[in-house]
């Protein structure tokens, strides 16, 4: 009983569950085969479970050594587990099933998903108000950088180290291909182009688990996407140092409401083709990230003087509601939109300012955007965790 569901934790962890959905998991499994009573610890690199029955127990550990990003598995697993909890699935048979999503291709090849990253990078260029050719040429640094990151996994490479070599590669090629052809906001391009790297599904967990409670595997993944943030910083540094010194960002005016809403889904459906997020809920994807975008915009477009730390703590609030209703509809997990939701909200011009500054030495000015970039970050994941919170005690017609 403990080898199953810890087989199922395991796998869930390895395709970037949260803590709270790897424990729910679990004790799904363990009640189901007869537990009395299960207490789960898990963690993002382990799990250890005791399995109580009458005056009996027995506890177990298993390590974690891959990482990776797989929601349809996630998906198939939770679904598995409430077969499981009907009663009519044997041991063997749950077995057997773990093993066979475990071993379970993406549903997404590699051309799709290359391509669809590519969209979605060429989506946020538009996004930060650059122009078609801007946004062609961030589209096409990002479907190389995504072919070489899959070579990278492929061997065995250290996600830092991939993140650092891919965030190099992306940003040299639209730097590159700006000054082939005089594009006048190189940077654009270059911000833009980086975003495949954003460590999306680790942020939001993160949250999931600080505000549920699961105060050490909160900090674990938020250490890790801090890590993996500022790698991606450390390579454009590097880059703008050693080809682009005095590169000026010239921002321009975004495009209307309704264009950046469209933006904003083409960009959360591209991540969430990434993140092999089921077929069935792409739409869902997209609409939780064109939700969430429409809500900062609108705010800030009806509200002059909102602050937008405010507009992103709405934002963040919209998205998990959204989330959770067309959860709760197609009984599936809220991660797979909440995650891909989470993403074209990500401030990346901000953040290239910030670099920007600390490569011209201009301190003062990069420490600003640093503090900006921060700050609005914290309030999506103030109003992403709030509003998950809330549904979670039953504050909420569609909380599960």
């Amino acid at each position: 009983m403990l080898g199953v569901a810890l087989r199922a934790g395991q796998v869930m962890v390895e395709s970037g569950a949260n803590a709270a959905r790897v424990e729910e998991a679990i004790i799904r499994f363990g009640n189901a085969l007869g537990a009395e009573r299960m207490d789960v610890f898990a963690t993002p690199s382990g799990i250890v479970v005791s399995a109580i029955c009458g005056e009996q127990h027995r506890t177990r550990v298993v390590r974690v050594v891959k990482t990776g990003i797989d929601l349809n598995r996630v998906a198939a697993i939770s679904r598995l587990a409430e077969r499981a909890s009907s009663g009519d699935l044997s041991r063997a048979r749950i077995r057997a099933e773990l093993e066979r999503i475990a071993t379970q291709p993406r549903l997404y090849g590699h051309l799709t998903t290359t391509v669809s990253v590519g969209a979605a990078c060429a989506a946020f260029a538009l996004l930060f108000g650059g122009y078609p050719l801007e946004a062609l040429l961030a589209g096409g640094a990002a479907v190389v950088g995504q072919a070489v990151r899959e070579l990278l996994v492929r061997w065995h490479f250290g996600r830092l180290t991939m993140t650092f070599l891919v965030t190099v590669l992306a940003a040299s090629l639209a730097l590159l291909g700006s000054r082939l052809l005089s594009v006048p906001a190189p940077g654009l391009a270059m911000a833009s182009a980086v975003l495949l790297l954003v460590p999306g599904v680790l942020m939001v967990s993160s949250i999931v688990d600080l505000f549920r409670g699961n105060i050490l595997s909160g900090i674990v993944r938020a250490t890790s996407a801090v890590l993996i943030i500022g790698t991606i910083a450390g390579g454009l540094f590097v880059v703008l140092l050693l080809s682009a010194p005095h590169l000026a960002l010239t921002t321009r005016t975004p495009p209307p409401l309704w264009a950046a809403t469209l933006l904003g889904f083409v960009a959360a459906l591209g991540f969430a083709v990434l993140f092999d997020v089921p077929r069935r809920t792409l739409w869902g994807s997209g609409l939780t990230g064109a939700m969430g975008l429409a809500m900062r915009n609108g705010l800030l477009l009806l509200f002059p003087g909102v602050p937008h730390e405010a507009a992103m703590l709405f934002a963040g609030f919209v998205i998990a509601l959204v989330s959770r209703v067309i959860a709760h509809v197609m009984r599936t997990p809220t991660g797979i939109f909440t995650i891909p939701g989470f993403i074209p909200l990500v401030p990346g011009v901000l953040a290239f300012r910030a670099v920007l500054g600390f490569a011209e030495q201009d301190y003062s000015a990069g420490t600003s955007n640093l503090v900006q970039v921060t700050l609005r970050l914290a309030a999506l994941a103030a109003g992403l965790g709030t509003a998950q919170a809330l549904t979670r005690h039953g504050w909420w017609p569609f909380a599960r």
